[in-house]
């Protein structure tokens, strides 16, 4: 599989949507759409790696923004899903170095709850020789987006992802946390 970034491409949005840059938003987003429509006629899948930003252009972009995911949304989809998918079917086989060995605990972000792919990322890694793998409840880690980075909103932030810090904390000393959301593992690396 040769891989290539899309032609044109700016942030999702998600951050301007949440915090009422709408319109910057929408702008952002048509060149994203325009970009992601030119790959699918190719004949492209369009693969990401962040929940969050999935879950706009596939679901926020027509849901909050008032824009048409016609065209490319059955082509976008998390490469966690995509790779499961392609191993399950057997067209794709990954050699795992023997001997290998992690503890790992895995955070599932709200946003990959809302497209209801947390059971892909799980799989593949239930996949992998040498896992111990613990899936944490579903707690939010309170981040919010943006929410959890502003001053103001920082105690109410920590507040509700305190249930997740704790699971976390049991899990015990070596234990590497995984989540597809970036500003998820912020917030628990913070």
């Amino acid at each position: 599989y040769g891989v290539h970034l899309l032609e044109k491409e700016r942030c999702c949005g998600v951050a301007l949507a949440a915090n009422n840059f709408g319109a910057q938003a929408a702008r952002q987003a048509k060149v994203n759409i325009a970009s992601m429509n030119k790959a699918v006629k190719a004949g492209e899948k369009v693969l990401t790696t962040s929940s969050s930003c999935t879950n706009m252009m596939r679901n926020e972009y027509p849901e909050v923004l008032g824009l048409s995911a016609e065209g490319y949304r059955d082509s976008l989809e998390l490469v966690c899903k995509w790779l499961y998918e392609k191993m399950e079917s057997g067209e794709v086989k990954l050699r795992f170095r023997p001997g290998f060995k992690m503890k790992l605990s895995y955070h599932t972000a709200c946003h990959l709850q809302r497209l209801g792919w947390q059971n892909y990322t799980t799989e593949l890694l239930k996949l992998i020789p040498g896992v111990t793998l613990s899936v944490l409840d579903q707690n939010c880690c309170g981040i919010a987006g943006t929410f959890g980075f502003k001053k103001e909103n920082y105690a109410f932030s920590q507040a509700i992802g305190s249930k997740l810090f704790d699971d976390i904390k049991a899990g015990g000393e070596g234990a590497v946390v995984a989540t597809e959301c970036e500003t998820c593992k912020w917030q628990i690396e913070m």
